[in-house]
């Protein structure tokens, strides 16, 4: 009977991805002999590749565990296990073990009769075999392929598929496929009455048997020689093979093969007209019909148990890492509203001291504009042309206070009153916790658009209140899109966009590095918001003794001529992304106002539904 020891908790395991490795190639190893210890090994294996994130590993432990599943005749879970391991698989393309998934599926459509089906999935996988020159796995789907094809009666087909799989293992000295083949071809050759042929290919199968101690396999050829012999009514050759097959498949436990055997030697001492041997193989046969009945009760109990076990196992460890996961996420809420709240005064403050500087900077302007025009009455002309442009400025920086303010209570406090709500939701429960996680990443979006709209404003307040000069250095362009890659990985993963940094590591450029990474951050984060989901991203760059491009190029929905004309007037202009974004409108002036600062230009190039190119120049 099998034994089943203590699961091991999800919070007990610990290791790296060459432990999941070994703990899968330990499972593979034991699944013949040991099938409980072999899923205790998967199941660790699953669950350090889960707190790894390791996707392959996982993977491949939920395609061992359906192997299992299906040795033992549980196909249907077989098949939950595979299209598991198949989805994760497809998620990392990986294209050669997509092909043993669907090997293994395709051998569970064989066990439901659906051979159409079946052979379609496992000429699929004998593609990828061939096309990375797998020789043990294309010999093994030719044999497979092969067997269809004989219980489709479709001898033709089927004989040539075993020769080609005999014939490439003989090539490649792999004896399994090699007796494999041979059994199936005196199969094929038994249906066409060829009985010589048969004869010589099971003889053929069952000397590599023997040679590599397959018992298993010799007791399957010694039973279809007996098949032949008995016909021919070769009495004396086909006994001493029944009894050899029978003493065998005793020792290994091969009930379905000991009915097989005690039924030919009944036909056997019938023909012989020994009837105190048929009475003495008729109890045999009775006796292996009890023993056979007892063990596969023993057996289907027990591998139940390990089923149950291992399934109240996982359970109890998928809870505990959900309720830790609320915890965490209950934490980080409380912490975000608190960041939110103490980045909103710093904010107010720095607005209220800024527009304080000014005013006092003005008034002392005007005290001196005025002391100047009672001096030298004959330049009044000359004094008033420049306090009229001078109340042009102050316009201007009045509009750009308003709109500035207008950002401050609209873009950023309409996230905080949106994040009060949904923590007022999820505190008093009033939502299930599947809508919960969606608020909750609701308010993850805002919180990277909010942070972003504050950087971009205190990097222009900055830049108002002292006249921040350039601060340019020789600097690498590559690290600078890398790092703003990793940033936005999130938004890049939700809407799964491809995203390729094609800068030449080698490329510098002499600029203000803090001003370079805003406009870029600026531009890849428009990228972002305007491209659908499956849609790319690329950034290249260019040089030449002139100048230097830096291009960031989206398959996003693309502009019309009236928008890029408003962008390039420097007008305020946003508009809902894809995902339905939110904007200020503030960030591509701010890249333009940067760029021309160092003698550059923001050059957009952009056609409705056929994405966008934002390129920056920089003098060489």
């Amino acid at each position: 009977m099998l034994g089943m020891t203590a699961a091991v908790s999800a919070q007990q395991v610990k290791g790296t991805p060459e432990t999941v490795d070994s703990l899968n190639k330990s499972a593979f190893e034991k699944k013949r002999t040991n099938i409980s210890d072999a899923l205790i090994d998967l199941y660790k294996a699953q669950n350090l590749a889960i707190q790894l994130g390791y996707k392959k590993g996982e993977a491949i432990s939920y395609m061992y565990e359906a192997g299992i599943y299906q040795q033992q005749g549980f196909l249907k879970r077989a098949i939950v296990d595979s299209y598991q391991a198949l989805e994760i698989f497809r998620s990392i393309k990986d294209t050669f073990n997509i092909a043993k998934v669907n090997q293994q599926l395709a051998a569970s459509l064989v066990s439901d009769k659906k051979y159409d089906s079946a052979i379609s999935v496992f000429n699929r996988s004998l593609q990828v075999y061939e096309k990375y020159d797998k020789s043990e796995d294309i010999i093994n789907i030719k044999n497979n392929l092969g067997q269809i094809r004989l219980e489709l009666n479709q001898m033709n087909a089927a004989v040539r598929l075993f020769q080609e799989a005999l014939e490439l293992s003989k090539k490649m000295g792999y004896r399994y496929g090699e007796k494999k083949a041979l059994h199936n071809l005196g199969l094929a050759e038994m249906q066409l009455s060829r009985i010589s042929k048969a004869e010589s290919y099971f003889k053929e199968s069952l000397a590599i048997d023997e040679a590599m101690n397959d018992k298993y396999g010799s007791v399957l050829k010694k039973i279809s020689l007996v098949a032949i012999y008995l016909p021919q009514n070769r009495l004396a050759e086909a006994e001493p093979l029944g009894l050899s097959a029978f003493s065998i498949a005793k020792s290994i436990d091969a009930f379905d093969l000991l009915d097989s055997i005690v039924s030919q030697m009944i036909t056997l001492n019938k023909l012989s007209n020994n009837k105190e041997k048929v009475i003495q193989w008729q109890d045999s046969a009775l006796d292996v019909l009890n023993k056979q009945r007892i063990k596969e009760n023993e057996y289907a109990s027990s591998f139940i148990d390990i089923i149950k076990s291992q399934h109240d196992s996982r359970m109890e460890t998928e809870n505990a890492i959900m309720r830790a996961e609320r915890v965490s996420n209950e934490q980080f809420l409380i912490i975000t509203v608190g960041t939110f709240i103490l980045i909103i005064l710093a904010v107010l403050v720095i607005m209220v001291f800024i527009n304080f500087q000014k005013q006092k900077q003005f008034s002392r302007e005007l005290r001196a504009k005025n002391v100047v025009i009672e001096a030298q009455v004959t330049e009044l002309g000359t004094l008033n042309k420049e306090i009229s442009q001078q109340n042009i400025l102050l316009e201007a920086d009045n509009k750009t206070k308003d709109k500035l303010l207008s950002i401050i209570s609209h873009d950023l406090r309409n996230p905080l009153v949106n994040t009060k709500g949904i923590l007022n939701l999820v505190n008093q429960g009033m939502v299930p916790e599947d809508q919960a996680k969606q608020l909750l990443i609701q308010l993850e979006t805002q919180y990277m658009g909010t942070t972003s709209l504050l950087d971009n404003l205190l990097f222009w307040l900055k830049g108002q209140m002292s006249g921040k000069n350039l601060d340019k250095v020789q600097m690498s362009v590559f690290p600078i899109v890398k790092g703003l890659e990793d940033e936005h990985r999130m938004l890049l993963e939700r809407k799964n966009i491809s995203f390729f940094n094609q800068v030449d590591p080698s490329l510098t450029v002499l600029a203000d590095k803090e001003m370079i990474r805003i406009v870029l951050r600026n531009l890849i984060s428009n990228a972002i918001k305007f491209t659908p989901e499956n849609g790319l991203i690329r950034v290249y760059a260019s040089a030449d003794e002139r100048e230097t491009k830096i291009s960031i190029q989206d398959s996003g929905i693309g502009m019309s001529s009236e928008t890029i004309q408003r962008i390039s007037a420097k007008q305020y202009y946003t508009t809902a992304g894809t995902a339905m974004e939110k904007g200020s409108g503030f960030g591509l002036m701010l890249c333009s106002d940067l760029v021309n600062r160092h003698g550059g230009k923001l050059i957009i190039e952009s056609e409705p539904r056929k994405g966008s190119v934002f390129t920056i120049t920089l003098p060489a």
